[in-house]
């Protein structure tokens, strides 16, 4: 505007007589000045508009560049820092801010780089990540935007200072950010996973080794016991003694094919052998081969009448029972009874084992199938693996059946398993079916 004017004057001084006087003789004179005073306007705002665009362009620019150097440097993060601390390393480093502030709202926490001065706060960051709307303070020295990915909020993201960008830019940012947090949990969570499936096979390699190298004595032990015991006529101190090793030797054996089991289980699916079998016969199988715990014990079984027969993997359908009854008889009163129900639903056969035992604590209810896992209040008290109640559960799923239990602090724990009948036969396609005359 100002070179317009000037250009005016000096057209009118030195082109329109009188010449060298800032006056107008001819009264067309004045049309032809302000034509002159308009076109000069008008390119001046041209130019200056196309300037103003250039330098946007230009600014634009930059900034995409320095978003592309801030998504190649989350791809390219460096694992001996946090991930919030690198955001807004890098943030304040390409983008030349002077407050950068991160909220990640998971592990509630604030990371910042900016001096002590800064517009920003804690409980503004907090607001817009609650609230996923964007914030900017009254003299505009700073910006916040919400990150979010998905419809979920992960934190946000703040920038102030005399350098700030664009809030286009900033959301693009908070975008890559939430990518990037994303990103990074999905790679902890895969890291864990495998972390978790190599300490798996691992345990089950090394219980695999250990209970075939506990086989060999064993078997020698337990065959050298019998042979005492049924040889001669040792006094009656001997006879309690070889008693005592053939009935420990006994309960090794079990332990060594409990880890054999499990460590089966854990290196792949299991593999039945289906055949059929009645509910009282497996029951009267499992208590059998439980003699030392079930001396001088009550068991109350009830089954119900005209059952359909059970389509079972039998040998492994008594390990698992076996594995229930073994934790009631531990784990209950010398003097409780056990219970054992068996009734019909639907496709499937119900038993229940019920003890009077302490209880289980609702906190621990979840846990107390996975390997390994022994209840706080009995680890001390009650010698186990905790290995059981794994197998058991392993056993049932591999039928196609569900195992569940229920507890109430001192009022015992009721355990119930399901296991498919003979009536749905095509339903159990995983495994060929072997039926016994």
């Amino acid at each position: 505007m100002v070179a317009s004017l000037a250009s005016m004057l000096a057209y009118n001084f030195f082109f329109l007589p009188p010449i060298g006087r800032l006056t107008i003789a001819d009264p067309e004179n004045w049309v032809a000045l302000f034509v002159f005073l308009a076109t000069a306007i008008t390119a001046s705002q041209l130019s200056s508009s196309a300037r103003r665009k250039a330098a946007e362009a230009g600014s634009r620019e930059q900034e995409v560049q320095r978003m592309y150097e801030f998504s190649r440097a989350l791809m390219l993060r460096d694992d001996e820092r946090t991930l919030p601390d690198q955001v807004v390393q890098k943030i304040a480093q390409l983008f030349e801010s002077q407050d950068v502030w991160f909220y990640d709202r998971e592990t509630d926490s604030v990371r910042r780089i900016g001096s002590s001065d800064s517009p920003i706060q804690e409980a503004v960051l907090r607001n817009v990540a609650r609230t996923g709307e964007t914030w900017r303070n009254s003299e505009s020295a700073a910006l916040i935007v919400p990150v979010q990915l998905g419809g979920r909020s992960l934190g946000s993201l703040a920038v102030g200072g005399s350098n700030r960008m664009s809030e286009v830019a900033l959301q693009a940012i908070a975008q890559l950010v939430a990518i990037a947090v994303e990103r990074a949990k999905a790679q902890e969570l895969a890291a864990r996973a495998d972390a978790a499936r190599q300490n798996e096979r691992l345990k089950s390699t090394l219980l695999d080794a250990l209970a075939h190298e506990f086989k060999t004595p064993l078997t020698s032990i337990k065959a050298a016991a019998t042979t005492l015991l049924s040889q001669g006529n040792p006094d009656e101190m001997e006879r309690d003694l070889l008693t005592v090793v053939d009935e420990e030797a006994d309960h090794l054996t079990e332990l060594v094919t409990e880890a054999i089991e499990l460590a089966r289980f854990g290196s792949g699916p299991v593999k039945l052998h289906r055949e059929l079998c009645s509910a009282s016969e497996l029951i009267s199988s499992a208590t059998a081969r439980l003699p030392r715990l079930t001396e001088g014990r009550v068991l109350e079984v009830t089954v119900e009448r005209n059952l359909p027969s059970l389509l079972i993997d039998r040998s492994l359908s008594e390990l698992a029972l076996r594995q229930l009854l073994n934790n009631a008889l531990r784990y209950s009163p010398p003097s409780s009874v056990i219970q054992i129900t068996v009734e019909s639903q639907g496709e499937f056969i119900v038993t229940r084992v019920s003890n009077a035992g302490p209880g289980i604590p609702a906190a621990e209810q979840d846990l107390i199938f996975e390997k390994f896992y022994r209840g706080r209040n009995v680890r001390q008290r009650v010698a186990g693996t905790g290995m059981g109640l794994s197998i058991a559960r392993e056993i049932v799923e591999a039928h196609g059946g569900r195992i569940w239990l229920k507890s109430e602090p001192e009022k015992g724990v009721q355990f119930s398993f399901t296991l498919p009948t003979s009536i749905f036969p095509k339903r159990l396609t995983d495994q060929p079916v072997q039926t016994l005359a």
